[in-house]
C-alpha cells in the first residue's frame, strides 16, 4: 500500500487572489506557481495543499509540487489540480478536531501556514469532508493522484477502464483540435482507492476489481466539474421501448466557444464480463458519425499483436450490415458533407500496458477501417509462422495514428454523411446489446442544446 499522505496549508493575502487563480470555465482553475520558504519538504516531492487567502477561511484544496530554488531560501511551487472548498471557516475546522490535535492545527493554520504532522493532517480532511460533504469525492480523488501516480493499474476490470479512457480522450481530441483539454481532463483521473487491491509498491502496480455496487466506470475518475448528474437512461439516444437496465451509467459534458460534447456512458454488464468497449462520435454540424471498436493487443515476446477470433469477424459482419443499410449513396448537395472517405467504422487496436492515473497521454495504437480489416483477414491478408492470422504494427502498415485519426474527424474528411440522430440511436442499440460497453461522444452547437 502507498505511503500515508500528509499536507500543508499555504496562506496568501486576498490581494493575490485574481493574480494567482485564473477560472477557465466554472470549477476549473489554471495551475500556478509561486516561490515560496517551505522547510522539511524535498526537492521534487508532491503533498496535499490547503490554500487560504484570508486568516478566516481555508479556500481551495490541491496538488502542490516542490521545484527548484529561485532565490535565497525559497523554492519554486506548482499548485496543480485545484478543487474550491467555498470558504471553509478554520474555527468550523477547528470546532471538529479532538482537544489533542486542535493546538498542532492552530500552529498550522496561524500565520504563513506549514505542515501538518500526519494524525493532525488525517483529521483536518475528515473534517473538511465533513463541512464540504458535496466535494468529498474530489478530495479522495486527490489523495489518489497523490498517492497512486506513477503505478500501472492491471487486471480484467482495469481493460475495459483502458478502453474507455481512450475513447475519452480521443473524443476530446477531435472535439478541441488538439490535445490540451484532454490532457487536462485524464490527466486528473485516478482511480478509488477502494477497488484497488494486490500493490506492488517495487513495480508500482495494482490491480483494480470491481466490485457488488461501486461505480466503475472510467468517468466516475474524472473531475466533477466535467460529471453531470442525468442518467444516461435518460437521455435520448440511449431511450428506447425495452430498453435493459445499465450496470453503469455516466454523462460528462465539456464546451469551447459555442459547441457542447456530451459524452455518455452505458455498460449492462460488470466491468469483468464486458466484452469491449465501442465509441460513436456524432457530430451534428455535418451529421456524421464514426463508430470506433476497440480490440486490445497482447504482448508475445517482443510484439505487441492481436489475434483475430469468431467475435470480431461477427462483429465486422454487424458492422457491415449497418455500412450496407446506413451510407449514403445520394450525391452531395453541400460542402460540409463531402468525405475522403464516408464508410462510418473502424477498429482501433490498442496495446495492453495498463492504466496509468495522473498521466494525460494517449497510448498508442493503430486505426484501422473496416475496408482494411477485411484485406487482413482475407487470403492475400498477414499470417504468423504457424500460418494464423496475426495483426501487428509492423504488418498492417496502412493504419492511422491517433493524431492523424482525430484530424480526419475533427475536420469532416471520414465518416457517415446524411445521418441522423434516430439512426444512431438504433445503432447504438445493437451494438450495446452484444454486451459491450458503448461511449457516445455527441458534438452539438450550443443553441441546439
Amino acid at each position: 500500500m502507498p505511503r500515508p499522505t500528509t499536507g500543508i496549508l499555504v496562506r496568501f493575502d486576498e490581494d493575490r487572489r485574481a493574480d494567482l487563480l485564473r477560472e477557465r470555465f466554472e470549477g476549473d482553475f489554471s495551475p500556478f506557481t509561486d516561490a515560496l520558504s517551505v522547510r522539511d519538504w524535498l526537492l521534487g516531492d508532491v503533498a496535499i495543499a490547503l490554500l487560504s487567502f484570508s486568516e478566516q477561511t481555508i479556500d481551495f484544496i490541491c496538488l502542490a509540487r516542490k521545484r527548484n530554488q529561485v532565490v535565497t531560501s525559497k523554492n519554486r511551487i506548482e499548485f496543480s489540480s485545484i478543487v474550491s472548498l467555498d470558504g471553509i471557516l478554520i474555527e468550523a475546522v477547528e470546532a471538529r478536531l479532538s482537544q489533542q490535535i486542535q493546538n498542532h492545527f492552530i500552529r498550522v493554520s496561524r500565520g504563513v501556514g506549514g505542515i501538518f504532522p500526519a494524525a493532525t493532517w488525517a483529521q483536518v480532511l475528515d473534517s473538511i469532508k465533513t463541512e464540504r460533504p458535496g466535494i468529498a469525492s474530489e478530495i479522495d480523488r486527490l489523495i489518489s493522484l497523490l498517492q497512486f501516480s506513477g503505478y500501472r493499474i492491471t487486471g480484467e476490470a482495469a481493460k475495459v477502464l483502458l478502453q474507455e479512457r481512450d475513447a475519452l480522450g480521443i473524443a476530446l481530441d477531435i472535439f478541441s483540435g488538439s490535445n490540451k483539454l484532454r490532457d487536462r481532463v485524464l490527466g486528473e483521473w485516478a482511480p478509488s482507492k477502494e477497488q484497488l487491491t494486490e500493490f506492488d509498491e517495487g513495480e508500482k502496480t495494482a490491480k483494480f476489481v470491481s466490485r457488488p455496487g461501486a461505480i466503475s466506470s472510467f468517468i466516475k475518475g474524472i473531475p466533477h466539474q466535467y460529471i453531470q448528474e442525468e442518467a444516461a437512461i435518460q437521455h435520448d439516444l440511449f431511450n428506447w421501448p425495452g430498453m435493459t437496465p445499465m450496470h453503469e451509467v455516466g454523462i460528462s459534458v465539456f464546451e469551447s466557444g459555442d459547441r457542447r460534447l456530451e459524452v455518455i456512458y452505458a455498460n449492462r454488464n460488470d466491468l469483468e464480463h464486458t466484452l469491449g468497449v465501442d465509441l460513436l462520435y456524432y457530430n451534428e454540424s455535418f451529421q456524421l458519425f464514426v463508430l470506433v471498436q476497440y480490440k486490445l493487443m497482447q504482448e508475445e515476446g517482443d510484439e505487441m499483436l492481436y489475434r483475430p477470433n469468431a467475435q470480431l469477424r461477427s462483429e465486422l459482419a454487424l458492422m457491415d450490415g449497418f455500412s450496407a443499410t446506413h451510407r449514403s449513396t445520394d450525391s452531395i448537395t453541400t460542402h460540409e458533407q463531402f468525405r475522403l472517405n464516408d464508410d462510418g467504422f473502424m477498429l482501433k487496436f490498442v496495446p495492453q500496458k495498463g492504466l496509468r492515473p495522473a498521466s494525460g497521454e494517449l497510448i498508442k495504437g493503430m486505426y484501422v477501417s473496416r475496408e482494411y480489416m477485411h484485406f487482413l483477414l482475407g487470403p492475400n491478408g498477414p499470417v504468423g509462422s504457424r500460418g494464423g492470422s496475426k495483426i501487428t504494427f509492423d504488418n498492417a502498415p496502412r493504419y492511422m495514428t491517433n493524431s492523424q485519426f482525430t484530424a480526419l474527424v475533427n475536420e469532416g474528411w471520414i465518416g457517415t454523411r446524411g445521418v441522423q440522430s434516430a439512426e444512431i440511436q438504433t445503432i447504438v442499440k445493437r451494438f450495446y446489446e452484444t454486451g459491450r460497453a458503448v461511449v457516445v461522444a455527441q458534438e452539438k452547437n450550443v443553441h441546439d442544446v
